[in-house]
């Protein structure tokens, strides 16, 4: 094994060669296949991985700490309100700069993981102020910091939990070469990010995969992400395809992924739930599942049963939830490992 990955950053899969990402497929698996003899390496021992969340979470927090920690390494976890650290750049409490804390933070850690994205929860005083910057704030540490950025989540990109995304369907097919994604926007009473809906139509690009997005038509994707998802069908050898049609997008698919996401434009909840309202009846139902290339049912998590998907599909033989879920760990072990490993630590533990 050789490491040609230590110190890269994590923030678009797009950012990483189709070769780069096999490279932590390969590794993932092996952690898999290892079991329980995988969860007491020291390949990051003495190694520091901080995590910084703007937002509230159950499978990455977990994942990303257990990932860690099963390493060899310490985790620090911090809920941001109780740093001094302005990302507007127009602090109201004598907040820090992003360069100035990002440099402090370099003294005192190996990798930084932030999940931040957009509209900012109440909590946060110091706010985002418009879509899409979340994900150049990320950016901004990356510019700033040498230690390894990681995205847990931006409002344009959740690279680890895409790549898990194509694990979890290798698995189930093994080549995905012309195998059928589709991305389906679904109604829920709450309005949910879009950063794992537009990383999964752009893997699947990437693997080679046909890949359709279905949704009403104030639901589209942001131009630059499905600009990225073309680049890469057409360098894959993939088909591109956009529907507003859940019937017929869903015929001959072999993994669906019904999904909500805000509009782009994002105004009030208000807003946002008016629009949506006129869409209630697009989820993911047994006759729709019909249609499909008895395809799987996936899904980020967590969703509302009922609104974006039947509870007779996400419980029923269709549904890889739960193992999408749990290769979380060992997606985000081989991302960590091979940003932050000695190549003679690879070597000798695994």
């Amino acid at each position: 094994m050789t490491n040609t990955l230590k110190g890269k950053d994590i923030l678009a899969t797009s950012d990483w060669s189709k070769s780069e990402l096999d490279q932590v497929l390969d590794l993932a698996f092996k952690f898999k296949k290892m079991g329980a003899a995988a969860r007491t390496l020291d390949i990051l021992k003495g190694k520091t991985l901080l995590l910084l969340w703007f937002r509230r979470s159950t499978r990455t927090w977990n994942s990303f700490t257990g990932a860690m920690e099963q390493l060899g390494g310490f985790v620090r976890s911090r809920d941001t309100t109780d740093m001094h650290l302005s990302i507007s750049g127009k602090p109201k409490r004598g907040g820090e700069s992003i360069k100035d804390t990002a440099l402090v933070l370099d003294e005192y850690i190996d990798a930084l993981g932030i999940r931040l994205s957009y509209p900012t929860p109440e909590t946060v005083e110091d706010r985002v102020p418009k879509w899409g910057d979340t994900h150049a704030i990320i950016q901004q540490f990356a510019d700033y910091m040498k230690a390894p950025i990681l995205s847990m989540s931006s409002d344009l990109h959740h690279p680890t939990q895409s790549l898990t995304d194509m694990m979890v369907m290798k698995e189930q097919a093994g080549d995905v070469t012309g195998k059928k994604s589709v991305l389906m926007w679904t109604y829920s009473p709450r309005a949910q990010g879009r950063g794992s809906a537009n990383g999964f139509p752009l893997i699947s690009a990437t693997y080679g995969m046909d890949v359709t997005i279905v949704h009403p038509e104030e639901y589209d994707l942001e131009l630059s992400i499905i600009s990225l998802i073309q680049k890469e069908c057409a360098k894959a050898g993939g088909k591109f395809e956009i529907s507003h049609d859940p019937k017929s997008a869903l015929e001959d698919a072999d993994f669906v992924y019904p999904r909500n996401w805000r509009v782009y434009y994002y105004g009030s909840e208000d807003e946002e739930q008016s629009i949506a309202a006129k869409y209630k009846d697009w989820r993911l139902t047994e006759s729709l599942l019909r249609v499909t290339n008895n395809a799987r049912f996936m899904h980020t998590m967590p969703f509302t049963r009922g609104y974006e998907v039947d509870a007779s599909v996400a419980d029923g033989p269709n549904s890889i939830i739960y193992q999408q879920a749990g290769d979380l760990l060992h997606v985000r072990k081989a991302f960590l490992a091979l940003i932050l490993a000695d190549e003679s630590s690879l070597l000798e533990r695994i």
